[in-house]
């Protein structure tokens, strides 16, 4: 899990780490891996590739650390307070008790709302728009403004953005004029390990992207298998459980034991994404975003998903014509 960025963004006005530089990921250069979307498409089209924020994975995780101590003190003060009622002496020491008790566990209750704010009572999720026809990307930022950059304006590049999880990132950097002060920065949908395989796919899902807007939805379309059906609406109950249960795929027979307990874990946090889900709002592209970002009438690349999350061509018929369809998923990216 990789929450860097949640808690807090990076600091404005810095300056660009060497690592950074010698990472970079140039939007020009086409880099020989095969592009992988990760599940992150929300909508595509020939206009815009719409893409969910890296935390939309793990939605509800921090809801179960925030809530489950609030719900043990609340439990734990109820019963304090019964048993005090109860009582037929002793007030002054059972009165002494419960004020001891309120000074100690408000302060931790108001820690564990705070935290759980970060994850409920938000957005559901934060997208990313890439328009090609204007050569900009729209960022949906947490506190719900909206950062807008130009494409080629932006220095993309893999950086470690959680040393304690040791999770690297797709970062990308809104420059000064300078070319070397970071004035604000963003991340793409994937996040993974610093590990040969961790960064291979890491570059792969920036390839997807890259190659969108660089050559287009037919360079990548025919591997989108599932979008994201949040654009419009909340996921429902089985779509959060499948999004979850995602989490912990795996194609390797020796990593089934480690698999299956992962999925009973996230089987434990599929309440709290519940909430977490319920009590946010669907985040809303404000006017000059959207009056940018209109889809052609008969756009055969255009595609959504359904209440499944399963692939669906918005204009049928003149995908069916054009040949356009899903065609097969992308392989596991390996290490080169």
């Amino acid at each position: 899990m990789d929450f860097a960025g949640i808690f807090g963004g990076f600091p404005a006005n810095r300056a660009l780490p060497e690592s950074d530089k010698s990472h970079r990921l140039l939007q020009k250069n086409r880099l020989d891996v095969s592009p992988h979307y990760q599940l992150s498409v929300i909508e595509m089209n020939s206009t815009y590739l719409e893409s969910v924020d890296k935390w939309y994975g793990f939605r509800g995780f921090i809801t179960m650390v925030a809530l489950v101590p609030i719900i043990m003190f609340i439990a734990f003060s109820v019963g304090m307070v019964n048993v005090t009622l109860n009582r037929t002496s002793g007030g002054e020491d059972d009165a002494f008790v419960l004020i001891f008790v309120a000074c100690l566990g408000l302060p931790f209750v108001a820690a564990a709302i705070w935290l759980m704010r970060r994850d409920s009572f938000v957005y559901t999720h934060y997208p990313i728009r890439f328009n090609r026809v204007t050569r900009t990307v729209h960022v949906f930022r947490r506190d719900g403004s909206v950062l807008t950059v130009p494409w080629n304006k932006v220095f993309f590049t893999l950086a470690l953005a959680a040393p304690a999880s040791q999770a690297w990132n797709i970062m990308g950097h809104v420059m000064n004029k300078d070319g070397n002060t970071v004035q604000e920065t963003f991340f793409l949908s994937v996040s993974d390990s610093g590990t040969p395989d961790g960064l291979h796919l890491l570059r792969s899902h920036w390839e997807f992207v890259r190659r969108y807007m660089e050559e287009g939805p037919q360079s990548v379309t025919g591997q989108v298998q599932f979008c994201l059906p949040i654009a419009r609406q909340r996921e429902s109950f089985m779509f959060g459980v499948h999004r979850l249960m995602a989490n912990s795929s795996t194609t390797a027979l020796y990593l089934w034991p480690i698999m299956l307990m992962s999925m009973a874990f996230d089987l434990l946090v599929v309440p709290f994404r519940f909430i977490a889900m319920r009590t946010s709002k669907i985040p809303q592209w404000p006017k000059e975003v959207t009056a940018g970002s209109a889809v052609e009438a008969g756009d055969p690349y255009a595609i959504e998903g359904d209440r499944k999350g399963t692939r669906r061509a918005v204009f049928p018929e003149a995908a069916a014509a054009a040949g356009v369809r899903f065609v097969a998923p992308p392989a596991p990216p390996k290490s080169s």
